[in-house]
């Protein structure tokens, strides 16, 4: 998911989730991400939604000549 610069600080990823949740429980038992390891405003919001961390991908992405490693989430609807 992304919020444009513009527009972050209102609660709009908060709600752009929980809404994809609400979607999912009538259809899924189980919902994954993954997230960039220094994202810390979505690893709270994830975190604060229930996600769990149950791994790591190293050097998951490069951007330039930089890699990013990834956490990877889930959250259990049933």
């Amino acid at each position: 998911m992304f919020v444009r610069p513009e527009v972050r600080g209102v609660g709009l990823s908060k709600y752009l989730a929980e809404e994809v949740i609400k979607q999912a429980e009538n259809l899924a038992e189980e919902i994954l991400l993954t997230v960039v390891d220094s994202n810390i405003a979505a690893l709270r919001l994830y975190k604060g939604l229930g996600f769990k961390k149950y791994g790591l991908e190293k050097r998951a992405l490069k951007i330039g000549n930089e890699y990013q490693d990834e956490l990877l989430m889930s959250l259990l609807l049933k």
